[in-house]
């Protein structure tokens, strides 16, 4: 065991007390959200608290895009455990628990200790330079060709998302633009230390806001260099949980002195959007479909047309119920919860887990950085829509594509990486 792995782990044991904090106060803000009120009760702290079996997996795990995915996966599942604890919503709750748990286990294995090597096309990186100004080019006429339907400022919550009517070919290159391929080419040209190139990169996502009304193209410019700074000051693994640790500590900081936040602009943005609604989706949607008719699967647009299907899109169904927004949510409750109900969502979970470690499998020869900042939007699209919908919409299949034919990068070494693989004695063990 070396020093970093205590660090990890002792991060991860934080980061767990402080979403706890950060439940209870959104609970406070935001009751509206379904979001049950919460204390410190022994009968969910103890409950709760098998989530720490999870810790040492974690440790062990080496860095990939499937441990990004993974640890996400494990901020949902423990959010939704203690949740509930305390949810009025009238399900097994109990049964619940354990089949998200047991879903979180199914998916991290593939995610986290899937090493099968894959062949890879000898590309120079001439010819990765031409790819990516291909690609800058296709961004370029995707949003013009959005430009030419019309444009709306309008408030990313309300109905402006979708005041402009677009092609549906035109609304998939769309989400394929935003949350694939300018992630991939900001971390082309910072990888390459072309400054000037990569601002250009978050200057340009900007203006797909006024085409698509959507938060994330808000977040791209932030978020990206955010991840670009974390990945290259600390440790992979360490690295990965201050990407959820750092935002959470600034909402809470920012919920606590209401002179900053009185609105809980920023609190809602990190807390409840960022972290919370993927826990919440896992909560509603254990509800809504202890009640009705399982989807098995035909939420997916190609079965939906070949097999008679209760419900349209699942988000707006939900919203309509919960009165609470378009609730679209992670395979863990779509592939899963939806689809083959709670006793089989492990099954579903692991085959999830097994098409997403393609990425970790196409992309090993990458430095941690480079996947990390390229699927900074890719993970948080896994997180908040069916997988189905984030391969094809989102990107993610694409940004697999572009991970197998970009050339080798060496990882990038650190002070920081150097004690890391520094191994701590008894002493410093027990300490």
């Amino acid at each position: 065991m070396t020093r970093d792995d205590l660090i990890v782990g002792g991060t991860i044991l934080g980061f767990f007390v402080l979403s706890i904090a950060s439940m209870i106060a959104c609970g406070q803000a935001f009751p509206a959200m379904h979001v049950w009120r919460s204390g410190i009760t022994a009968h969910a702290v103890l409950g709760t608290a098998i989530m720490v079996v999870f810790i040492p997996v974690f440790v062990a795990g080496r860095f990939s895009f499937g441990y990004l995915v993974g640890f996400s996966l494990l901020s949902a599942v423990f959010g939704f455990v203690w949740l509930s604890f305390f949810s009025a919503f009238d399900y097994p709750h109990a049964v619940a628990r354990w089949a998200m748990i047991a879903a979180l286990a199914a998916a991290i294995i593939p995610l986290l200790f899937q090493t099968v090597p894959v062949w890879r096309p000898g590309l120079s990186d001439a010819a990765i330079k031409r790819v990516a100004l291909l690609l800058l080019a296709t961004s370029f006429a995707v949003l013009i060709g959005d430009i030419s339907y019309g444009i709306n400022f309008g408030n990313p919550y309300g109905a402006a998302r979708t005041a402009v009517v677009r092609p549906a070919l035109l609304n998939y290159l769309t989400g394929i633009m935003i949350g694939a391929v300018l992630p991939y080419l900001f971390a082309h040209f910072a990888s390459r230390r072309r400054c000037l190139a990569a601002t250009g990169v978050l200057l340009f996502a900007l203006g797909f806001y006024p085409v698509v009304n959507n938060k994330t193209v808000l977040l791209l410019p932030i978020w990206l260099p955010f991840l670009f700074w974390l990945f290259g000051r600390f440790t992979p693994r360490l690295a990965t949980v201050l990407a959820f640790l750092v935002p959470m500590i600034i909402g809470l900081a920012a919920f606590a002195v209401l002179t900053v936040d009185s609105d809980y602009v920023l609190f809602s943005a990190i807390n409840l959007r960022f972290l919370a609604i993927p826990s919440l989706a896992l909560d509603q949607y254990a509800d809504f479909f202890a009640h009705r008719e399982l989807t098995r699967f035909c939420q997916i647009t190609v079965l939906r047309h070949v097999t008679a299907c209760p419900y349209g899109e699942l988000g707006p169904t939900l919203g309509a119920i919960y009165r609470d927004g378009n609730f679209n949510a992670s395979f863990l409750a779509t592939e899963g919860i939806a689809s083959v109900g709670l006793a089989l969502a492990p099954i579903s979970a692991l085959v999830c887990g097994l098409i997403l470690s393609l990425g970790s499998m196409v992309s090993r020869h990458l430095s941690p950085r480079f996947i990390a900042v390229s699927s900074g939007i890719a993970v948080q699209a896994i997180m908040n829509v069916p997988l189905t919908t984030g391969l094809l919409s989102n990107g993610i299949a694409l940004l697999f594509l572009l991970w197998w034919l970009t050339p080798e990068q060496q990882a990038e070494a650190s002070h920081h990486q150097q004690q890391a693989a520094q191994p701590i004695n008894v002493v410093g063990l027990a300490a």
